[in-house]
């Protein structure tokens, strides 16, 4: 089978969806399948020169470089810049495919994906399916980013015909699911694959043995690591809120590990603050990622009030596969809350209840026992229900029956 995938980010760039959908290339061709992606230039590795379009190879993946723009995310107009430059060059980049794809694959990256995913669709004769791994407008609108209505109201319409125009559609969780069918979207065609963990390259690395917990000196210390996106729905003030009300604390410390459009404020209110307890590192490369995640005592993963059913923090994945247990300020009925009631992984704190998320902290400070038992069932879930090769079968299994 010919499949086509369209999304900015893709190897090398080490956003998360990026990273996944480079894992589920890799597998899709290893079963057989011929893929291109028409993918954009990274922010992280934004030196690139080219114009209009590049293609390359990555194994035996085909890649189409759209020119888009990689202006800094922080500021909205920039952002909208960035997007529309690559959704354009990305369209010219659809005509240029050397074998005619039979399935044709859109992410959200950006948002407005799922017209270029229907016009080849009726372009190549293909099928047609929407990956959808968040929701706009409406993140936008929870964080207060998306203040215009015009824009509202065009990324709703876009976001409704990419839903009803498709054959199938995907989706992280069953709370995304429920936010889908709400939106008029017959349930018979959502499908929920779960981001996933690849749970042979991302295992528990003993202390004593962790070479990253050595070298960042993290043994002496009860540490508590945010990994991935530092961006503007994570509220990773909370995180620095909590770190100024523990900094009498000495063996505590907070390790945040990123980048994103907001570190360099977090980064600023941290020295204003004159907080000793809290570190910034940049993103991991992958093949050092399971020494990270495995160095801490305990995670935390933080989403804005009201976006659960719009996103789903897929870093739950590869915690989990490092047997290591999580906070989570979340709501309760969310995805990952819902992880946590079933298979007790973790603790749920509603978000921005910083007085139980202290609480939650100290509990597990006073009792280490409560982290191996948590950290251990993490790892023995990521491997029967979220590991790689579970969801890229079953993305190859969705496909094949089109």
């Amino acid at each position: 089978m010919n499949i086509l995938f369209f999304n900015r980010s893709f190897y090398p760039d080490t956003e998360a969806t990026g990273q996944f959908l480079t894992e589920l290339c890799e597998d899709l061709s290893k079963f057989g399948h011929n893929i291109t992606v028409i993918a954009g230039r990274s922010y992280y590795k934004s030196n690139q020169k080219f114009f209009l379009l590049k293609k390359e190879k990555y194994k035996s993946i085909e890649i189409i470089r759209a020119c888009g723009t990689v202006f800094p995310k922080r500021f909205l107009i920039l952002r909208i810049i960035n997007l529309a430059t690559y959704f354009l060059s990305a369209f010219v980049g659809g005509f240029t495919v050397k074998e005619k794809p039979n399935v044709i694959i859109a992410l959200t990256d950006p948002p407005v994906l799922g017209l270029l995913g229907y016009f080849f669709s009726k372009w190549y004769k293909a099928k047609f399916v929407y990956s959808c791994k968040d929701i706009y407008p409406d993140i936008g609108i929870v964080t207060g980013k998306l203040k215009n209505p015009f824009i509202n109201w065009l990324l709703k319409k876009i976001n409704y015909f990419s839903f009803q125009s498709s054959a199938k559609v995907i989706c992280l969780g069953e709370d995304m699911k429920k936010t889908i069918i709400k939106k008029g979207v017959n349930e018979n065609k959502i499908e929920v694959i779960h981001d996933w963990a690849d749970t042979d390259m991302l295992c528990p690395v003993p202390p004593s043995k962790n070479p990253f917990r050595i070298k960042h000196n993290m043994q002496n210390y009860f540490t508590l690591m945010y990994s991935g996106n530092i961006g503007l729905s994570q509220e990773l003030d909370k995180l620095i809120d909590v770190a100024e009300r523990l900094k009498e604390n000495k063996k505590i410390r907070f390790f945040l590990i990123g980048e994103g459009a907001d570190k360099k404020r977090l980064q600023k209110l941290v020295l204003d603050k004159i907080l000793e307890n809290v570190i910034f590192l940049p993103y991991q490369p992958y093949e050092e990622l399971k020494y990270s995640l495995s160095a801490s005592d305990i995670h935390m993963i933080t989403l804005q009030k009201g976006l659960a059913g719009l996103v789903v923090p897929s870093k739950i994945y590869g915690v989990m596969a490092c047997g290591k247990p999580f906070i989570a300020l979340i709501d309760e009925e969310s995805e990952i809350g819902n992880i946590v009631k079933q298979f007790n992984c973790g603790v749920v704190i509603p978000p921005g209840d910083i007085r139980n998320m202290i609480g939650a902290i100290k509990q597990v400070f006073d009792h280490p026992e409560m982290l191996l038992e948590m950290g251990v069932q993490g790892r023995k879930v990521a491997e029967k229900y979220f590991d790689r090769e579970i969801s890229s079968k079953k993305f190859e299994s969705v496909i094949s029956t089109l």
